[in-house]
């Protein structure tokens, strides 16, 4: 009985603390399906798409290549580097879940994003478990999907004006991933003017599309050197 009730009380608080979360992701969710639908997705696929994925800026920027006619193989690329960092994110949150099943951790994978991440990097080792992390995750993952669903209703109610306005949704998300990089390091805001340059100069020679992808690998790699230089220095 007591084994029951601390399984509870860690389910209850990882949706406790995902409550936040829950609210971030509704309007982006939603702004994402609406943008989905617009760019020529039928709303059984956005909703699909954020059941399979949950992935916010790379469904964002899935999207958003499909609408300036970017072939599947683009898209795949763009969206796997822009993933790449959850190759980190769900290590470390795995080692966080050392007592978790194998098993189960595959499961809870799929769980791991940037504030689930961010989230239990903050907690506590004793809360560090299956049960609290489950939770967390269900409420994310819930969140974005209820937000997707919401959108492809939404669509057919509001007017055109507005739903075309939300595009600027994957412009707002990168600005809030990256505002607090560049203020613990100036140097990221080089890192990034570096990229928007390169994509800039390609793309007046080379696909838009293809022109993201390499100027996201370009920017990553001059990127790394940049900032290389501020830690090397005394």
């Amino acid at each position: 009985m007591e084994a029951k009730k601390y399984k509870n009380q860690m389910f209850l608080r990882g949706l406790k603390k995902g409550i936040p979360v829950l609210i971030g992701f509704i309007p982006i969710s939603l702004a994402f399906s609406v943008i989905a639908v617009q760019t020529g997705l039928t709303k059984a696929e956005c909703i699909i798409m954020s059941i399979m994925l949950l992935a916010g800026a790379s469904q964002l920027t899935a999207v958003n290549m499909l609408a300036v006619g970017a072939g599947s193989v683009e898209i795949i690329i763009a969206t796997l580097i822009i993933n790449i960092r959850h190759l980190i994110m769900s290590t470390y949150v795995m080692n966080r879940l050392e007592k978790v099943p194998k098993w189960m951790k595959w499961i809870l994978a799929f769980g791991v994003t940037d504030e689930t991440f961010g989230i239990i990097s903050m907690e506590e080792d004793e809360y560090c478990n299956q049960y609290f992390f489950g939770g967390l995750a269900l409420i994310t993952y819930g969140s974005w999907i209820g937000g997707t669903v919401l959108g492809t209703i939404i669509i057919d109610i509001i007017p055109t004006s507005i739903c075309s306005s939300m595009s600027i949704a994957l412009y707002a998300m990168f600005i809030g991933l990256l505002t607090p990089s560049i203020h613990k390091n100036h140097k990221v805001l080089k890192v990034v003017l570096v990229s928007m340059f390169i994509n800039y100069i390609l793309g007046m020679w080379i696909k838009s599309s293809w022109a993201i992808v390499a100027a996201t690998l370009l920017g990553g790699i001059i990127g790394a050197r940049i900032l290389e230089e501020k830690e090397a220095q005394p």
